[in-house]
């Protein structure tokens, strides 16, 4: 078998490049509705838990 091993440069690591001149930070998620809990009631409406029913 004819196998090539890629060898991380120390820029490069599983998370990505972490030269910020070449590539800016992550902008964190903003959401426009607040985030669904799994014991709230299930955005359908049909009166279950979230995570009864679409949560699955």
């Amino acid at each position: 078998m004819n196998e090539t091993n890629k060898v991380n440069t120390p820029q490069e690591t599983s998370t990505g490049c972490t030269n910020t001149s070449c590539c800016p930070p992550k902008t964190p998620v903003t959401r426009d509705t607040p985030k669904v809990g799994r014991n709230d009631p299930c955005i359908c409406g049909n009166g279950r838990k979230f995570k009864k029913c679409c949560g699955r």
